[in-house]
């Protein structure tokens, strides 16, 4: 037996002697959080999860009364001593004492009449509250009241005036709002420091029965019993009554203490339990060890932020968690059962107010994680009354099942316990009593075993009974798996699935179904009817979602995760009007028609990071922490529901939350701390959010007791064993991990709808690979990503004169970078001749490439329109039209190649006007001044950065070069500055692309003299790279140096980007087998190559723009595009595939180490360049080297 009330009286006694602890947690609580809007939370004296609640009650009034104290009213009429906390029903207000003076009614009263009863306004203005303490003065007798608490006593004292009618009114008439006595009555006593009593009721819980014994502390001058009835003298002589007044003559500031112990099973173990837990009479110290006990478990989380506001909310909702479960037995252990009758001591604590369909979603899990050791007690309890009643329970109240709210969420909450492996109960007895209750035809269940979900003509809100039910069978699988029951977990696994059957797919949303399976109509998302439609406190909107349990059959219902993921988006933008005569009022914290006021929304914000977009669960998370919960009295969107509302506060704000019910792991979101430290029985958790803000608020990197992680979830099991979860913070929207797998993988296409270019070649494409490969994830990949540029930044349009003029970006940089445009659109080129509207959008690239070099020919990056858009720091000021003015050769040789390329598979050669031809002039004179023969020139760029390599040494001019012949960049592809100016891959593709714009003038134009100096030009320069661009190699042989300068300096290494010394063959510039690339190649791929990383998860090349360990997939492309051996080109494939972190997509760069560790989520070259990679292998016959590969 656990005697917690002995417990508890032992630190009562101890509590002068303890020493104070290192923070007084309990000064963040403001109880008075919660108090308005339709909060409902108690306000008064408790400890934790204790069975008293004493606190004022005020004239009931309205729903918003439910817990007997609302911000907007100040009436009292006595001190109760059990309340509920957060409920959309009102019940209890137990045993209520009012201190009078004076002559009074004895009765509830109402406002208007000051004398129609015992009630007094409070001053609020006077009012104290905090954990375990409440004061407040009585106006109308002038008399100061203060509360305190132990377990099962409440304590007062009360303050007078001098009176000789002073008086302390016992009322057992006037209960919770639709609470109603049935039998209420003291017994008689010659001791007159004492009294005792019972109050039976009915209301939601349908029999009640409290028994009380009371002490004064000093002797009353009489009692006298109100509203009498018979004297009973059978077994000892007691009264039928409502009320006792008993009497005191009091001195000015006397003060009058009250001790009231109450029992769920009798008088003597209300006597029990006073002796036991409050022998004494001081207040203070009682007080102090309330305060105490609540620290205790508010230590349990110790937060570190700067914000006090944030800290006050975060307390507050802590201690709303602890006020239920509440105990539910005398400090013996006895207890009274579901069945009406008294069990003699279990050997364990026994617990009600079980608000299950509200706090199965996160204030039960929370328990787990925090007050583990209670977990036992609170589970045999739910076993014990399942015994009692036949099922486990749905709503418990005080020994009755209340039936309140749709499904089976005891089966949750059971099944969550066996799930983490929590101990101190039978585990197969839990099994077989969650199967019972699953098995229990009642409350639809019936209906929906017989027709596979309940027909919406036969049973008041179907939709939201069978979507609950589904979950909780759900979990029940969870539970059978855990215990190796693998038949059972198949059954309830195929039956958690019965909620499909109300997806709707033409209007994407779940909807009642008759038995016929015709659709309930008519049909509004956004109506509802308060418990009288097919939902429960919601409408379709809401319900939709209901299925956390079976996120990859929901995607299955929408079609795709795209789908499901756009109207998910839809389900936050939508009206926030809910229509209906008769509208539940619990749909309420409306962002859209996402109701963060009730629990079936409560999961829903996790779905992003389930679906693989964590930044969007960030964003709403921090959304909901920092909009719907407030430190003030209406700081809560809704009811606080027994805790179920705080406690998504207290988890989502530590960055998880338990989406699955019973999944026995927490999905990460975006933590609002930058440090928390959470006592479990492993020793310390701690969360750690480095570089925190409202801005960074995205998880970048997880790291678990220092190593990676890359999950986007943490298991319970690893919470308790204690350590150090990490998270790094940051603005960038990113992916850290690899989601799983899903049965299908969804398209990650963009809607059709919102593509923004089309191409029925490219479709085309697309199907015929598809239909060739076996990997099921490499056709995801290749699906997703040979599109990517046509589907998100392709803008297509026509100038005045009508030719096509398209607009591409980059990706996530809204700007056109002449090198990426060029290199984007490559691939679609051979596709050209079976579809004219892609033929015409390229023909629109190159007319507009040409237009950008002409505005500037030094420039690499252009606006869309003259927006200025640009970095405001570079110098000098650009033309308007400019987004980025780093000179680069290949921002040249790109253009040149695609209109080569173009021009030799469509024979077109309208793209080759006057405007090319100016172009071209621009481009032969740029890179003759860069030739730097004539001394540095006018081009200079300076960029105020804490990059070194993102602006140019020597006032913008960079280092100093001896003119050979060569063509400095002044930029490197990945626009970082070169070293030595002389950039020997971009010079080796300026040979070739002068050759190109050669050809083309000459068989076009007729400029022979053009054409003569772009091939004098070529020639000039290649024989200066014969010359300078080789160096020999001790270890590889003669290779190309990446840079050089003329005076015989060089740089030994390689950059990812394109152009660079591996990607030559591949841009045409140098045969495959030449022999000086060939060692060059096995230079770039090894570590002599200082930008060649390997790591753990992959290797490849990277450069200074990232950093350390960052290679970019686009190195480990060009290795497969210029390799000869089948075996690498696989371990090439592989790796793409592997260092995706589950995307789908190419991303600029990951960590060899950890690819969840990457840069640019969208990235429209890489992506695109991967599909041509792809292609290319299919269409030289390598498809069953494709299928070969192993990677899932």
């Amino acid at each position: 037996m656990k005697l917690s009330g002995l417990l508890f009286a032992a630190a009562l006694l101890g509590s002068c002697t303890q020493p104070a602890a290192e923070e007084n947690y309990t000064r963040h609580v403001d109880p008075k959080i919660g108090t308005g809007g339709h909060g409902h939370v108690f306000v008064g004296a408790n400890v934790p999860f204790g069975l008293v609640q004493v606190g004022p009650t005020s004239i009931p009034q309205t729903w918003d009364w439910c817990s007997g104290y609302h911000a907007s009213d100040s009436t009292v009429i006595g001190f109760s001593h059990t309340h509920l906390s957060g409920t959309g029903i009102g019940d209890l207000f137990d045993i209520t004492v009012m201190p009078v003076v004076g002559e009074v009614t004895y009765a509830r009263g109402e406002e208007n009449d000051p004398a129609s009863g015992l009630w007094s306004y409070a001053d609020r203005t006077r009012e104290i509250t905090k954990p375990g303490y409440y004061s407040v003065p009585l106006v109308r007798y002038g008399i100061t009241a203060e509360l305190t608490a132990t377990e099962r006593v409440g304590l007062h004292r009360y303050t007078f005036p001098a009176s000789d009618a002073a008086a302390v009114v016992f009322d057992l008439e006037n209960g919770g709002c639709w609470d109603k006595a049935t039998d209420t009555g003291f017994r008689f006593s010659d001791d007159s420091t004492r009294i005792a009593g019972w109050r039976c009721s009915t209301g939601w819980a349908k029999n009640q029965e409290v028994y009380f014994v009371a002490e004064f502390s000093k002797p009353a001058k009489g009692i006298s019993y109100l509203q009498p009835g018979e004297i009973d003298d059978s077994k000892m002589p007691r009264i039928a009554a409502r009320y006792a007044r008993v009497d005191f003559d009091t001195a000015e500031g006397e003060q009058v203490l009250v001790k009231v112990a109450l029992s769920p099973v009798s008088i003597e173990g209300a006597k029990a339990n006073l002796a036991a837990e409050l022998p004494g009479w001081d207040f203070d110290a009682t007080a102090a060890a309330a305060d105490k006990a609540w620290n205790d478990e508010l230590s349990k989380v110790k937060i570190e932020t700067e914000d006090e506001t944030s800290k006050r909310i975060f307390y507050t909702a802590l201690y709303h968690t602890m006020v239920a479960p509440s105990l539910f037995c005398d400090v013996n252990g006895d207890y009274r059962g579901a069945d009406g009758k008294v069990h003699e001591n279990p050997g364990r604590d026994t617990y009600t107010t079980f608000s299950l369909w509200d706090t199965y979603r996160a204030a039960m899990p929370l328990m787990t994680v925090l007050h583990p050791e209670r977990m036992p007690d609170i589970i045999q309890t739910m076993l014990h009354i399942a015994d009692e009643q036949g099922r486990l329970p749905v709503w418990h109240l005080w020994g009755n099942e209340t039936d309140c709210m749709v499904g089976n969420p005891g089966i949750v909450a059971v099944a969550d316990a066996i799930v983490k492996g929590i101990g101190g109960f039978d585990r197969e007895k839990a099994f077989e009593t969650i199967r019972k209750t699953a098995m229990n035809p009642d409350r639809g269940n019936g209906l929906r075993m017989e027709y596979g979900y309940i027909p919406c003509e036969m049973f008041n809100e179907a939709v939201a009974y069978d979507m609950e039910y589904a979950l909780a069978d759900g979990a029940a699988a969870r539970a059978a798996e855990a215990l190796g029951k693998a038949e059972d977990a198949k059954y309830f696994e195929e039956r958690s699935h019965s909620y499909r059957n109300y997806f709707d797919p033409q209007t994407g949303f779940m909807r009642g179904r008759d038995s016929k399976k015709g659709w309930r109509t008519p049909f509004n998302a956004f109506a509802s009817t308060h418990r009288a439609d097919d939902y429960c406190e919601g409408n379709a909107w809401q319900y939709t979602w209901l299925a956390p349990h079976d996120v990859a059959g929901l995607v299955g219902c929408f079609g795709s995760r795209a789908r499901m993921l756009e109207k998910l988006d839809s389900l936050f933008t939508v009206s926030s009007v809910v229509e209906g005569g008769e509208t539940s009022p619990d749909i309420s914290g409306l962002i859209g028609q996402y109701a963060h006021g009730n629990e079936p929304s409560h999961h829903i914000l996790y779905l992003y990071t389930m679906l693989g977009q964590p930044w969007e669960t960030a964003d709403k998370v921090r959304e909901v922490l920092t909009t719907l919960y407030h430190a003030a009295p209406d700081g809560l969107s809704g009811n606080e529901d027994v805790g179920q509302m705080s406690a998504w506060y207290v988890l989502s704000s530590l960055g998880m939350y338990e989406a699955e019910p019973a999944g026995g792991r927490y999905w990460f979101g975006s933590p609002l701390f930058d440090r928390v430290e959470i006592t479990v029985p492993g020793g310390t958790f701690t969360i750690v959010a480095e570089n925190n803000s409202a801005a960074n608020k995205y998880i970048q990197r997880v790291w678990l007791n220092g190593q990676p992680y890359t999950k986007p979830w943490i298991g319970h099991a690893d919470v308790m064993k204690g350590g150090e979860l990490r998270f790094e913070m940051g603005a960038e929207e990113k992916v850290w991990y690899c989601p799983d797998e899903p049965e299908a993988y969804a398209d990650q296409r963009p809607a059709e709808e919102q593509r923004l270019f089309k191409s029925e070649a490219v479709e085309g494409e697309i199907a015929r690979v598809c239909g060739l490969l076996t990997n099921e994830r490499l056709r995801w990949m290749f699906a997703n990503c040979f599109p990517n540029t046509l589907d998100t930044t392709v803008h297509y349009g026509e100038d005045e004169a009508g030719n096509p003029d398209t607009y591409v970006y980059t990706g996530d940089i809204p700007a056109m970078w002449l090198r990426d445009s060029g290199a984007q659109v490559w691939p679609y080129v051979q596709l050209c001749k079976e579809d004219p509207a892609l033929q015409k959008m390229i023909a629109g690239v190159i007319r507009r490439q040409f237009k950008l070099i002409n505005i500037d020919p030094y420039a690499n990056a252009f606006n869309v329109a003259p927006t200025g858009a640009h970095n405001k720091t570079d110098f000098p000021q650009a033309d308007p039209m400019v987004f980025e003015r780093k000179w680069e050769i290949d921002s040249h040789c790109y253009p040149l190649r695609l209109a080569h390329h173009y021009w030799k598979t469509t024979g077109d050669t309208s793209v080759f006007d006057g405007e090319w031809i100016s172009a071209m002039r621009n481009i032969v004179k740029t890179l003759k001044e860069q030739q730097m023969k004539e001394g540095p020139g006018d081009y200079t760029f300076l960029r105020t950065t804490d990059r070194q390599l993102d602006t140019r040494c020597h006032v913008g001019r960079g280092n100093p070069v001896k003119p050979v012949g060569l063509i400095v960049s002044a930029f490197r592809p990945s626009d970082d500055a070169t070293t030595f100016l002389f950039l020997v891959p971009s010079n080796f593709f300026a040979v070739t692309s002068l050759r190109k714009a050669a050809e083309i003038l000459t068989k076009v134009n007729d400029e022979p003299a053009l054409a003569a100096e772009c091939t004098a030009l070529a020639a000039e320069v290649e024989t200066a790279l014969k010359k300078y661009a080789t160096y020999n190699h001790p270890e590889f042989g003669t290779i190309y140096a990446f840079e050089v300068d003329g005076f015989g300096n060089r740089f030994l290494m390689d950059d990812a980007n394109v152009p660079s010394l591996l990607a030559m063959p591949y841009l045409g510039d140098m045969d495959v087998n030449d022999p000086i690339y060939q060692n060059t190649r096995r230079f770039v791929w090894s570590e002599a190559n200082p930008y060649f990383f390997r790591g753990t998860a992959g290797e490849g090349i990277g450069g200074p723009h990232i950093g350390y360990d960052m290679a970019w997939p686009m190195s480990i492309m060009m290795k497969a595009f210029t390799s000869q051996d089948d075996a690498e080109i696989k371990r090439c494939v592989e790796m793409l595939m592997t260092t995706d972190a589950g995307t789908g997509f190419m991303h600029e760069s990951f960590n060899v180490n950890d690819p969840a560790d990457f840069t640019r989520s969208w990235f429209a070259w890489q992506n695109t360049l991967f599909g041509e990679l792809i292609l290319k292998l299919v269409n030289e016959g390598k498809t069953d080297l494709l299928n070969s590969i192993e990677v899932k």
